[in-house]
Formats: structure tokens, C-alpha cells, sequence
């Protein structure tokens, strides 16, 4: 079977900084994938690359087989009206009221009438726990976490075959976590997509991925089932999801010892 997604020896430098140092990864047709780590270990970045938005230094992208680092203009856009996104903090337009915002693809991308995109739009909200009186609402009248549903709607609303999400429990206390978390592995599985979770919260991690793929130093450190994490024996994922202030992992820090 091809894989959904083949990446291969990924290059990534800012300057000095060398943010992606050789990334293999494998995601495979309706799998749902995690890649966890620390701050700044350029997970970021890497999903930035998988849609185009960073090119990379060297190495391959390959979707269903084909490399799209060689991709036209034309297939690119073609490419990107398949996936969905749920960006870091929502990154919904203050400007447009609830409903404009999930149905905002749909209307300015697919050209669709207003009045059925906004019933395409309330049947996303419903499907997402929010009510049609919320649609009428702008994102600064509704909490943090409902912010983050309508996003998730908005990411379904095209109902697209593959689906990114840019740490999506962050800031969000952990009852609404566990919502956040229920409705993206429901959303996932009703739309039969292929999707890649960035995040350091585990148990997001957990909930969300059949696996689950740690990113330290530009390198994929390990890779498994999600329900093998925990006895894994790989000493980067043991340091990581427990915590420790001792292990592999070296920390930056701007600290100085005063004598």
C-alpha cells in the first residue's frame, strides 16, 4: 500500500538554526498521526512544510506517491482543497460572524451560494456540539474552547480527505480538552481521513492516535502504536511523556550559575 504521506530525509534551516535535520516519516491512508515534542523541536515547521507554506532545504514530500515539492502552481492549490486545517489558537477572522467563518472555503473558494453555505455551516456547528444562536455570534462573544469547535468546524465543513491540526488543546483547561479531543477522533473517523496531530500534550496524544511519532533534535526519534507508548523502552519518549528533568534531552536555557 502507498502511503499518504512519505517523507524523506527532510531538511529545514533558519540561518544557524537547523530546525529539521533529516525527517523519514511514513503516514499511511486513514491513519490518524501524532508527532510529539518539545517546544521548538520544529513541529511547526514540519507542518508547515507538509502544506506548502515553508519550502524545505532538501529531502522529499511524497503524497500518494507523487513528490509535491515538484508540484505546479495549479496542483498545488488543487492539492490544498482537500485538506482541512485547525491552525494554533483557532486563527478565526474576528471580522466574520461564527457561521461566516466555518463557511468561509465555501464561499470564497468553491464559490457557493451564501444561503447553502450557511446550512452546510450550521450542520458543521451542530455536528460540533454549538448551536445555530452561536452562529450568529463573532469569535470574541464565545469562550476559548467553543473558539476552538468552530475552527474544527470550518476544518470539516469542505469535507476534506486529509486534516492537520496545529496543537489543538492548547490553553484549554482539561475537561474542555477531552471535548476537543472526542470531537476531533469522531470527526476523523466519520470523514474516513488521514490525519496529522501536532502537540505535546499526551493525552491528546493518546486519544487522538492510532500512532504516534516523537520528533527531537530535526529527527523522528521513535515511532509506534499509539497503546505502546508508555512501555516503550526508547529513553527520549521515557524522558519526555513523564516529565523528567534527566535524560537524553538536553534543555535550552538562558540560566546562569552565580557563584
Amino acid at each position: 500500500m502507498t502511503p499518504k504521506f512519505t517523507l524523506k530525509n527532510i531538511k529545514k534551516s533558519f540561518g544557524h538554526k537547523h530546525v529539521l535535520q533529516g525527517v523519514n516519516l511514513e503516514v499511511f491512508t486513514g491513519e490518524s498521526m501524532v508527532i510529539i515534542g518539545g517546544s521548538g523541536t520544529g513541529k511547526s515547521v514540519l507542518l508547515k512544510c507538509l502544506l506548502g507554506l515553508i519550502q524545505v532545504d532538501s529531502g522529499s514530500i511524497k503524497m500518494d506517491g507523487k513528490d509535491i515539492l515538484e508540484e505546479s502552481l495549479t496542483q498545488h492549490e488543487e492539492r490544498l482543497q482537500d485538506i482541512g486545517v485547525v491552525f494554533q489558537g483557532s486563527a478565526l477572522f474576528d471580522s466574520l460572524k461564527v457561521w461566516e467563518n466555518v463557511a468561509f472555503r465555501l464561499i470564497h473558494a468553491q464559490h457557493m451560494d451564501r444561503k447553502q453555505a450557511k446550512q452546510i455551516a450550521l450542520q458543521k456547528l451542530s455536528a460540533v456540539g454549538l448551536s445555530e444562536s452561536v452562529a450568529e455570534l463573532s469569535p470574541a462573544e464565545i469562550s476559548g474552547g467553543m473558539q476552538r469547535r468552530v475552527a474544527l468546524a470550518r476544518a470539516i465543513a469542505t469535507q476534506p480527505h486529509i486534516l492537520f491540526f496545529d496543537e489543538p488543546t492548547s490553553g484549554l483547561d482539561p475537561i474542555f480538552s477531552s471535548v476537543i479531543n472526542d470531537l476531533i477522533r469522531r470527526s476523523v473517523q466519520d470523514l474516513g481521513a488521514t490525519a496529522i496531530t501536532i502537540t505535546h500534550d499526551m493525552n491528546s496524544a493518546r486519544h487522538i492516535g492510532d500512532r504516534i511519532a516523537m520528533l527531537y533534535d530535526g529527527k523522528i526519534v521513535w515511532c509506534g502504536p499509539a497503546h505502546e507508548i508508555d512501555n516503550c523502552d526508547n529513553p527520549y519518549v521515557q524522558q519526555f511523556i513523564h516529565g523528567l528533568p534527566t535524560g537524553p534531552i538536553q534543555l535550552e536555557t538562558d540560566i546562569r550559575h552565580v557563584a
